[in-house]
C-alpha cells in the first residue's frame, strides 16, 4: 500500500540503545531472526594467503672481466649484466652465466632478498630460464634460481618501489555456509587490529573477473555475535559480496563493540587495504568503489552514525533509526538510503519515519518499506525471507547496478510486487 503521508510519532518502548547523536531501539542480542543456515552441497573452505616472497636483484651489476673454462664449452671474455627482477615466485640471479657453461659474468647462484611477491620473475636483461654465455659457445646452460623467503606474514617490494607491509592470513571458521547465488560461501575470521572484531562471509573463489563490493552489517543489540545473522549473511556473500559482520563468531574473544559504527571504518579501511596487498588472498579481488552498510536494530544505528562517510555507496537500517533529530548527521548523508521495518509493532518504527520524513527532505534518494504484521527483525533470520530479499535486491541495484528483477524493479515501479500489495507499507523519494 503506497503511503502518500507520515503518520503521528509513536512512543519508542525497549529502549537499550543510546547514541551520541539520538538514540535507538535494539534487542538483548539473543534474537530469534538468528538462524543458522545449512550447507547445500557443502562449502568450499578458504585457502589462505600463505605468499611466497620471491628474490630478486633491484640494481644492475655488472661480472668481472676475465677468462673462464667450463666443460663442454669454450672460453669467453666479457661482462654481462642483469638489471632487476620483477615479482615472482622464482628470484632472477644476479649475474650472466650459466651453469653448464663457460662465461665470465656474475656468479648467478644468488639472488638478492628484496624481491615483492607475484607469479612470476624474470631479470630485465634475460629470462631466469636460459641464459647464455657472452661469447662461447654454450647456448643451452640455465641461470641458477636465487634464495627466496616464504612465510605467511610479511612480505617486502624491492628497492624499486611497489608494497612494502605484511599479511596475515584468515582462519576458516569450519562454519556450513550457503545461499542459493551461484558462489560457494566461506566464513572466515583474521587476527589483524583492523578485522579481528568482525567475521568474514565471501564468495570461496576469488582472484576471477568479477571484483565483489564490501558490504558491513551490525547485528541486532550490537551483540558482536558474528554469526547472528548467518543465514541472511550466506545469502547475501553467494551473490557476490565480500561481507565483515560486526562480532566474533559466537562472539568469541569478542571486542567492546557500540553503535557509533567506528567499527564499520575499520572493517572496510582493512578490505580496502588488502586489496592493494599482493600478499593478500584478497588481493585485487574487492571493488573498492562499492561499499554499504546496514544493520539490525542497534546494528541499524551503527550504519546510520557512518553515513557521512565518503567511501559509502549506499546505507540500510533494518527495524532501526535514530530515536532523536540529529541534523548534523542527516547533513552529512550524500548516498542513497533504504528503511526496513516490521510495521507499527516493530519498536523501531516510529524512529524508521522519522528518518525517512529528515533524509528524504535533504534530497537524498531514499526508499522506504514495512511490512505490516512481520514485527522487529521480522523473517530477516530466513536467508530467502522477505527482509533479507529487500535487502539484497538493494544491493544489486545500489552497488551492482542492477536494474531487473533482482535489483531495482523488484523495489520500485510496475513490478514491485511489495510496492502494491496490502501487506506493506512503501515510500520512495528522490528516486529517478
Amino acid at each position: 500500500m503506497k503511503r502518500d503521508y507520515l503518520p503521528g510519532k509513536l512512543a519508542c518502548v525497549g529502549i537499550l540503545a543510546i547514541n551520541i547523536g539520538g538514540f535507538g531501539c535494539s534487542d538483548d542480542g539473543s534474537e530469534a531472526n538468528g538462524e543458522t543456515a545449512t550447507s547445500e552441497g557443502g562449502p568450499t573452505s578458504n585457502a589462505g594467503p600463505t605468499t611466497t616472497s620471491a628474490v630478486t636483484t633491484s640494481s644492475a651489476q655488472a661480472s668481472t672481466s676475465g677468462t673462464s673454462s667450463g666443460p663442454n664449452t669454450s672460453q669467453t671474455t666479457g661482462a654481462s649484466t642483469t638489471t632487476g627482477g620483477a615479482f615472482g615466485m622464482t628470484g632472477s640471479g644476479t649475474g650472466g652465466p650459466s651453469t653448464s657453461g663457460s662465461g665470465t659474468g656474475g656468479d648467478g647462484t644468488q639472488g638478492g632478498p628484496t624481491g615483492g611477491p607475484g607469479s612470476t620473475s624474470s631479470g630485465v636483461g634475460g629470462a631466469n630460464t636460459t641464459d647464455s654465455a657472452t661469447t662461447g659457445s654454450s647456448t643451452t646452460g640455465s641461470s641458477t634460481t636465487g634464495s627466496g623467503t616464504t612465510g605467511s606474514d610479511t612480505t617486502t617490494s624491492g628497492s624499486g618501489g611497489g608494497f612494502t607491509g605484511t599479511c596475515t592470513e584468515s582462519g576458516d571458521t569450519g562454519r556450513n555456509a550457503s545461499g542459493s547465488g551461484p558462489y560457494d560461501v566461506v566464513i572466515e575470521t583474521n587476527s589483524d587490529d583492523g578485522i579481528k572484531c568482525g567475521t568474514i562471509f565471501r564468495p570461496a573463489t576469488l582472484g576471477g573477473d568479477e571484483k565483489f563490493p564490501i558490504f558491513v552489517w551490525g547485528e541486532g543489540g550490537c551483540s558482536q555475535d558474528g554469526l547472528s545473522n548467518q543465514a541472511a549473511m550466506a545469502e547475501i556473500a553467494s551473490w557476490g559480496y565480500f561481507i565483515v559482520a560486526d562480532g566474533t563468531p559466537g562472539s568469541t574473544n569478542a571486542c567492546g563493540g557500540g553503535q557509533s559504527g567506528d567499527a564499520f571504518l575499520d572493517y572496510i579501511s582493512w578490505a580496502i587495504a588488502e586489496n592493494d596487498k599482493p600478499c593478500s588472498a584478497y588481493y585485487q579481488s574487492l571493488d573498492t568503489t562499492k561499499v554499504a552498510a546496514d544493520g539490525f536494530s542497534c546494528g541499524g544505528l551503527m550504519s546510520e552514525n557512518v553515513a557521512g562517510d565518503p567511501r559509502f555507496t549506499a546505507i540500510g537500517i533494518t527495524s532501526s533509526g535514530l530515536m532523536g533529530a540529529n541534523n548534523a548527521l542527516w547533513d552529512s548523508m550524500h548516498a542513497p538510503f533504504k528503511i526496513m521495518n516490521g510495521g507499527s509493532s516493530d519498536i523501531a518504527y516510529e524512529n524508521g519515519l522519522n528518518d525517512y520524513e529528515a533524509i528524504s527532505a535533504r534530497g537524498i534518494p531514499i526508499l522506504y518499506f514495512s511490512k505490516s504484521s512481520a514485527g522487529h527483525g521480522g523473517d530477516l533470520g530466513q536467508g530467502r525471507g522477505d527482509f533479507n530479499l529487500v535487502n539484497l535486491a538493494w544491493l544489486n541495484w545500489q552497488l551492482k547496478g542492477d536494474e531487473g528483477a533482482t535489483g531495482k524493479a523488484f523495489l520500485i515501479g510496475a513490478s514491485c510486487e511489495f510496492c502494491n500489495d496490502g501487506g506493506w507499507d512503501f515510500m520512495s523519494a528522490n528516486i529517478e
